[in-house]
């Protein structure tokens, strides 16, 4: 799997089955929800290179060690862009 920087639109993220989320005033970022319970965050640091944050429906953080050679979602760092932790779910869908 690419872990890429591309962007992603409104209307593809739509099209995947997510969410944008509204969030409160002091919260930095975009927040999106998956309609199978999967959630995508900002870690709220403004210059963070790995920024997004994925988390199982279980309310687990997968990493980007679940996409390495040893599968784990412990290993590894967040996400580097929204795109890549949305089709890194996407990838599951098509496996079920």
């Amino acid at each position: 799997m690419n872990l890429s920087r591309r962007k992603i639109s409104p209307k593809e993220l739509r099209e995947r089955g997510w969410e944008r989320i509204p969030q409160l005033p002091h919260m930095y970022g975009r927040y999106f929800r998956h309609k199978l319970g999967w959630k995508i965050s900002h870690c709220g640091h403004p210059t963070a290179l790995w920024p997004y944050i994925l988390e199982d429906p279980d309310g687990r953080m997968i990493l980007t060690g679940i996409v390495g050679p040893l599968r784990r979602p412990d290993y590894g760092v967040a996400w580097p862009s929204v795109a890549s932790a949305v089709d890194y779910v996407a990838s599951l869908e098509v496996k079920q």
